[in-house]
This record gives C-alpha cells, sequence and structure tokens, in this order.
C-alpha cells in the first residue's frame, strides 16, 4: 500500500513542482550565505523536502539514518550500505538523487558522511546538525519551512483530522477509574492505528492537572477530570492539541480559568494576520491574562508559536522576530491552572482555519474585538 501511495504521490512531487520549488529555496540559501552544499540530516527536514518521506529508525531520534547533500547541481542521498536500497526503492523512488554509499561498519567509528560531503559538496557545507567541519544553519533552513505550499496544507489537513479524531475518540471514551497509563496506551493505539506517530504523550488527571502544566501520567487514576494533550506527526508533519474532559457539573474556578484561556487564544488568533509582528501578537494575547486579574500566568507556561515541521518551529515570546506568514501554521497553548486551549491553526486568504476542528467536539465562538474565533470546550460528561 505505501509503495502504490507513493507511486501516486510522486508525479505531484515532481511534475507538480513541490520539490522544485523547495530544492530553489535551499540553493537559494546557500548562495545567500555563501556555502558550497547543504547537508541535511534531521527527519523534520528530509520529511520537508521529500513531501512526507521519514529518515528514522529510532522514533525518538531527530537525526535521521541517511543524509540528504543539495548541491548546486546536483542532489545526493548520503548512506550506509544497508540502508541504500530500502531509501532508493521507497523514500526516494522516482527523485533525481544520486547515491553515495559507505559500509555501515566504517560510520561507527568515523564521519564518513562527512567525508563524503567534502568530496562532493566542497569545503563550505552547511548542516541542519551541529557537525564539526561544517557550518550550523539549521535556524535559517527552518525558516524556509514557515510557508507551506498547496501540497503541505492537503497533507496537513488529513494529518490533523486524524490526529484529532484519534484523542476525541478517546476523550469521548473515558470513564472514572481510568488510569493515565491506560489513557494514554489508549491514545496511542489510536494514533499508531491511522497511521500517525505520537511525540507528546502528556495525560492528566484531577490534581495532576491542577498542579502541572506538563503532565506526564504517574499512577493517578481518573475521577472527575482528564486532560489529553499530544501531539503526533504524520508525512513529517506536526499537529499539536488538548482536549479536556470533566465528569459532573464544572467546578466554578475551572469553568472561569477555561473563559481566560479562551480569550487568551482569541486574541493570539486575532493577530494572525500575514505581516503581523509575533512579538506584538504576543503581547496583545498576554494582556489579556491581566485584564482578567491573572497577569503573572503567562509566566508558568509558554504560550506556543509557529508548528510545522517540529512540535514548535519557534516559541511565541515579547521579543520574537518573526512576523505572521500566508499558509503558516500555528498551534497556541494559553493555560491556567486547571484550563488550557490548544489547537493547530492555519493562516489563510480567508483567515485562521482550524486544522483539528472534526465537529464532534463541543466548541464555541469566542469573540475578541469584534472578530469570533472557534474555541475547543471542555467536554462535560
Amino acid at each position: 500500500m505505501r509503495k502504490f501511495l507513493a507511486l501516486l504521490i510522486l508525479p505531484l512531487l515532481l511534475s507538480g513542482g513541490e520539490f522544485q520549488v523547495k530544492i530553489k529555496r535551499l540553493r537559494d540559501f546557500m548562495k545567500k550565505e555563501g556555502l558550497s552544499s547543504l547537508l541535511l540530516s534531521t527527519q523534520s527536514n528530509f520529511a520537508w523536502l521529500t513531501g512526507g518521506g521519514t529518515s528514522t529508525v529510532v522514533i525518538s531520534s531527530e537525526v535521521g539514518a541517511v543524509s540528504l547533500l543539495i548541491t548546486p547541481k546536483q542532489f545526493f542521498l548520503v548512506a550506509p550500505n544497508d540502508e541504500v536500497a530500502r531509501f532508493t526503492e521507497e523514500e526516494l523512488r522516482g527523485f533525481p538523487v544520486k547515491v553515495l554509499s559507505y559500509p555501515w561498519f566504517k560510520g561507527v567509528d568515523s564521519d564518513e558522511v562527512l567525508r563524503l560531503a567534502q568530496k562532493y559538496g566542497g569545503r563550505n557545507i552547511g548542516s541542519d546538525t551541529p557537525r564539526p567541519g561544517t557550518v550550523f544553519v539549521a535556524p535559517g533552513l527552518r525558516k524556509l519551512r514557515y510557508r507551506l505550499l498547496p501540497q503541505e496544507i492537503k497533507r496537513y489537513r488529513e494529518v490533523a483530522r486524524l490526529a484529532a479524531e484519534a484523542a476525541e475518540k478517546v476523550a469521548r471514551g473515558l470513564r472514572p477509574g481510568m488510569s493515565e497509563e491506560e489513557i494514554r496506551a489508549r491514545v496511542a493505539y489510536e494514533l499508531f492505528k491511522r497511521g500517525l506517530i505520537p511525540t507528546v504523550l502528556l495525560i492528566g488527571v484531577d490534581q495532576g492537572i491542577m498542579k502541572y502544566r506538563h503532565v506526564i501520567p504517574h499512577g493517578r487514576v481518573l475521577h472527575k477530570y482528564a486532560q489529553i494533550n499530544i501531539c503526533a506527526r504524520k508525512y513529517g508533519l506536526v499537529v499539536a492539541l488538548t482536549r479536556l474532559v470533566h465528569f459532573g457539573p464544572l467546578p466554578e474556578g475551572i469553568r472561569k480559568r477555561q473563559r481566560v484561556a479562551e480569550k487568551v487564544y482569541a486574541a493570539f488568533l486575532y493577530g494572525l494576520r500575514p505581516g503581523e509582528k509575533l512579538s506584538e501578537v504576543f503581547r496583545e494575547a498576554i494582556s489579556v491574562y491581566g485584564k482578567h486579574g491573572f497577569s503573572e500566568e503567562w509566566k508558568n507556561h509558554h504560550q506556543g508559536g509557529g508548528i510545522g515541521y517540529a512540535e514548535r518551529e519557534f516559541i511565541v515570546t515579547g521579543k520574537s522576530r518573526e512576523r505572521v506568514h500566508l499558509h503558516q501554521a500555528f498551534a497556541f497553548n494559553p493555560t491556567l491552572p486547571g484550563a488550557k486551549v490548544e489547537d493547530t491553526v492555519l493562516v489563510t486568504e480567508r483567515g485562521v482555519e482550524v486544522l483539528t476542528y472534526t465537529g464532534r467536539w463541543p466548541y464555541r465562538w469566542v469573540k475578541y474585538k469584534g472578530r469570533k474565533f472557534r474555541v475547543p470546550e471542555i467536554l462535560i460528561k
């Protein structure tokens, strides 16, 4: 099935222009930075350039099993001999790639990747990992990923829908007595079943949600309140979302804090207009905390930022230099004790699109400065 899908996707990647657009961005970057070549070794950049391919063997590692070398005229796969067949037949099938291979056992004790990169890519190599003998250019390369192409947006909508469906299915099926570990296992199962890889699985219940902003399963058992907070990846694209479930009437304190988090979230979305300075978007949004009596709460947890081929491409602060781009994705996550709002959204010509909206979870419209934004609510059971 995977090979069949690859055959369907490749004409879009190659003749449709996605690969050409991205390789041009890379070569323009090389020229601007005065580099002789670029060595890409991270899974995020591999997935970005190949339109959703995967280079990882160890799921937890951001560095892949192979590297890509881009020169002004050529495109190389740099790989140990035991990975060449799989990558050329599956991940890079149909791409205009040349292979630079080395015996796997030589790569264990020496940097064969760098040796080949210098032989074919010159001495002034930019790298997305801190590799001796190269120039570390990951921050600049990350910016090339911000503006999503039409093909990427189509894939992102699919990934967001699948991730939200998985999290919401588990959330709707929660019942008192479940442990945090059981809930985490159910979420992981639903994600893997849909072809997604969970990269963040924060599951918390009751007092854990009230005390901690990042709740790790720690043996607690659900009584009244549960939080499912995930990041999940497919095609290299990462989706983030949080869903909250409460059994019985919602305590007024939680309701009040959740309403404030919703207002902060709406303020963030209000600022997502192409060209806007994200530092100003941030300052406007966090001012909402103070207007509702929680002026210091923003200091207790980051508020989110750009998303795409990483859980956060960057975290927004009052000193951020980035601006909002058309077709850029964001995931903001304002929090207070026991309250949180988080979805993955896309900046479009028509405004902000909530990618993780499925239509099967309670949402409400929250108004900010005359505009209304769709915000996920706490599910009451």
